[in-house]
């Protein structure tokens, strides 16, 4: 008979096993990818028959657990807190059940009535009397007994916490993550952990009773973690439709024209970040000024491109910041850090203009960065010479060997676009997306129009520039013409190219990541180290200095870089032909000796 793929014999066991995948979120929890259990028979129509209910089993465990959230650190001190104040609640009343003095003499004297009367045997037997005399023994001892079981348990738990048990404390662990719905397993470090807290919580107590067993009422927790519960952090849950996460797609939904599709997708991660953080069950009331704080301080400690290790893949933000303790990558910068706040500080503004919030939590948070610091710089004119003499721009190997001298000449994507930045500053990706459309002439002049306006190209992706200033008509130099970028654009649009550099693709998200890793990589070969410092944007910096070398002023050249405000010149390419002249002369006064 045929038999399920997921039932099947392990090799060297006789009897059949059902394996069960683990859903990918619970992976890290249950450390393990897939659960194989024994179904006790060799049969293999019982063993179809029995794996059906373990299935459903793991099924609905999985469902329960996958219902459950990571514990924020609200969590944690809400349950610490509930903890000391139900259980010296129950001290207190349990010192109000206890007999008084006239209560334990009450049943004294009628213990001795009814002993006289006989209605309570009373021999010599010393088993009698105190079978007699127990419950009034038990009711003058109570508070004595009460106080001896709790030095007991106090010295206990001390032990405890000196060495790490936490047996004592397991069952108020087990009732908070129940009832909490929180995603803890049992025995796993965040549940020592739990335990060890609300063993300090414990220790409190105790101290607090032998405080009252002195007549001392007035003594408050010295362990710091015993504090009051932050009401204003995950503790109230969202109502459905109202969570963090789901309140920013609204947000999205409201502001899509306002960015592009991939910062839309790249803001929401880091979102979500905050959202890990709090709590993304937690109410909005969440977002107050006192959490981003404390996220700010936590991002200090984020590692560098922690999204692309596979070291932090399916952990939650702490627990990201956790693991690099061990993986030890370096942290974002602060500028990087400005950019996860400006991210959750565009959403905060919506909350609180639609009245979800009632504070502005992100006033005073950015970091203050020294714009006078550069953190990138031009390529020198020894970089440049070792970049533009090299094989790649004259006749190299071929493809895969573009740094080593050859007999072939590359004359695609891979040699214009550092030329075509050097003598325009336009930007890499700006460069990438060109349309063969955008080279045309205007006035009689030879035009690079660097535009967002244009069809989309082969595969679906639209072009893009920073900023509406962005836009902009930058004149053709005459060292590109002479190198023979127009026989270039000519040939390709002979062939029917819509894109002027058609074989530099675009990532996943939309970039030209390929383009950029692959001159990275190229500039290093040649002997250009390549870093923060110095990296193919430093064309950019390398045209921006030849400008002022020329003599123009940073408002002057501004309009060939694309830092001015949007304008009809920018979008449309129409420029006048006087202002182009002057575009002209100040693009013609970029000279390097070295290129």
């Amino acid at each position: 008979m045929s038999i399920a793929t997921n039932i099947q014999k392990r090799p060297g066991r006789t009897s059949y096993y059902v394996r069960v995948g683990v859903p990918l979120k619970l992976q890290p929890l249950l450390r393990r990818k897939e659960i194989w259990q024994s179904l006790k028979t060799t049969d293999p129509r019982q063993a179809r028959d029995r794996a059906a209910p373990v299935i459903a089993s793991y099924r609905a465990q999985f469902a329960d657990l996958e219902q459950r959230r990571e514990p924020s650190p609200a969590d944690l001190q809400a349950a610490v807190w509930s903890h000391y104040e139900t259980a010296l609640d129950r001290d207190g009343r349990a010192r109000a059940a206890l007999p008084t003095t006239a209560e334990v003499q009450e049943a004294t004297n009628k213990l001795a009535a009814d002993i006289e009367a006989g209605r309570v045997p009373w021999t010599d037997d010393p088993l009698v009397r105190l079978n007699a005399t127990i419950e009034v023994i038990a009711m003058k001892d109570a508070a004595k007994m009460d106080r001896e079981h709790r030095a007991v348990q106090l010295d206990m738990l001390r032990k405890h916490l000196a060495s790490g048990e936490t047996g004592l404390i397991e069952w108020k662990a087990d009732d908070v993550i129940q009832s909490e719905r929180l995603l803890i397993a049992k025995g796993s470090p965040a549940y020592r952990d739990l335990c060890q807290r609300l063993q300090r919580a414990q220790v409190e107590v105790l101290e607090r009773a032998a405080e009252r067993d002195a007549g001392n009422w007035s003594g408050v927790p010295a362990d710091p973690i015993v504090v009051p519960a932050d009401l204003t952090q995950g503790k109230r849950v969202a109502a459905p439709g109202e969570t963090l996460m789901e309140l920013y797609d609204k947000f999205k939904a409201e502001k899509w024209g306002d960015a592009r599709p991939d910062t839309w997708d790249q803001n929401r991660k880091i979102v979500r970040l905050f959202a890990e953080f709090v709590g993304e069950s937690s109410h909005i009331t969440v977002l107050t000024r006192k959490a981003v704080r404390n996220w700010k301080q936590e991002l200090a400690r984020w590692p560098v491109k922690a999204a692309d290790s596979k070291a932090f893949e399916g952990l939650s933000f702490r627990k990201v910041i956790e693991a690099n303790e061990t993986v030890k990558k370096p942290p974002i910068s602060q500028k990087t850090t400005n950019k996860y706040l400006a991210a959750l500080g565009s959403f905060a503004r919506w909350l609180l203009q639609n009245e979800y919030i009632d504070d502005d939590v992100m006033s005073g948070m950015y970091l203050s960065i020294d714009k006078r610091k550069k953190n990138r710089f031009p390529f020198s004119e020894q970089q440049l010479h070792a970049i533009f003499n090299s094989p790649l721009f004259g006749t190299c190997l071929g493809d895969d060997a573009e740094g080593k001298p050859g007999n072939v000449a590359i004359r695609d994507w891979r040699y214009w676009i550092p030329l075509l930045a050097v003598y325009s500053g336009a930007r890499l990706g700006e460069l990438c997306q060109l349309l063969t459309a955008d080279v045309r002439q205007l006035h009689g002049v030879w035009i690079f129009h660097i535009t967002e306006v244009g069809d989309e190209d082969e595969e679906g992706s639209t072009k893009s520039t920073k900023t509406g200033g962005s836009m902009r008509v930058v004149p053709v130099h005459s060292r590109l013409i002479e190198l023979g970028f127009l026989d270039y654009h000519a040939g390709v649009v002979a062939r029917g190219e819509q894109r002027l550099f058609p074989e530099a693709e675009r990532d996943k998200r939309g970039y030209f990541g390929g383009a950029s890793k692959f001159f990275n990589s190229y500039f290093r070969a040649v002997g250009v180290k390549v870093d923060k410092r110095v990296n193919f944007h430093s064309f950019r910096h390398n045209v921006t200095d030849a400008f002022r070398a020329a003599g123009y002023l940073d408002e002057q050249h501004g309009v060939l870089l694309g830092h001015t405000k949007a304008s009809t010149t920018g979008r449309y390419g129409v420029l006048p032909e006087a202002p182009l002249r002057d575009r002209v002369a100040m693009v013609e006064a970029l000279v390097y000796r070295s290129v």
